[in-house]
């Protein structure tokens, strides 16, 4: 496996690949089921970020148009596609713990910290978001193929604010597919 990894619009994206997987034969797909969400807010929560029509919706049709602009294309029905598509989505909370003034290693030149000076700490809770999208060989039924975008789930965005930052996201997710060897 091969990985490259990028930062844009506050998202950092991971691809994955199989190197003896075979992508310019690749003409069409098809997705599969979506895994329920994971999170670490109660089910019954009610939480209207993790509805399908706020995530599912848009993330399936942007990935449809990147892959339309690579040259595939969804598998009609009753048809074997050359591969499936699935996601993954996860969200949780983690904590960004910032100490000014503790442990000095140097001085800056413009001012040293006072002695017996008490440490400033700040704590922000963030919310985070984690999206993988796993390419399967099938016949296999295995990944040759993975991206992972991870960043902070800003709830006070609108919806074009998202639908933006999804765009951007899933851009730099295809930016380096198909693979080269």
């Amino acid at each position: 496996m091969t990985v490259t990894a990028v930062q844009a619009a506050g998202v950092k994206v991971k691809t994955e690949f199989d190197r003896s997987a075979n992508f310019s034969a690749l003409r069409s797909y098809s997705w599969l089921p979506t895994p329920p969400y994971r999170t670490q807010v109660s089910p019954e929560a009610g939480d209207r970020f993790l509805a399908a029509e706020v995530i599912d919706t848009p993330f399936r049709t942007t990935v449809d148009q990147a892959l339309a602009a690579k040259g595939l294309t969804p598998a009609p029905a009753g048809t074997t596609p050359d591969c499936f598509l699935v996601y993954y989505a996860a969200f949780g909370t983690t904590i960004n713990a910032n100490v000014l003034g503790e442990h000095y290693a140097y001085l800056t030149g413009w001012g040293a910290p006072q002695v017996g000076a008490t440490p400033t700490t700040a704590l922000r809770v963030l919310e985070q978001g984690t999206v993988v999208l796993d390419m399967l060989d099938r016949d296999k039924k295995v990944a040759i193929w993975r991206a992972t975008a991870t960043g902070a789930v800003d709830r006070d965005q609108t919806g074009q604010q998202r639908a933006k930052r999804l765009k951007e996201a899933v851009a730099d997710m295809f930016k380096k597919f198909p693979p080269g060897k």
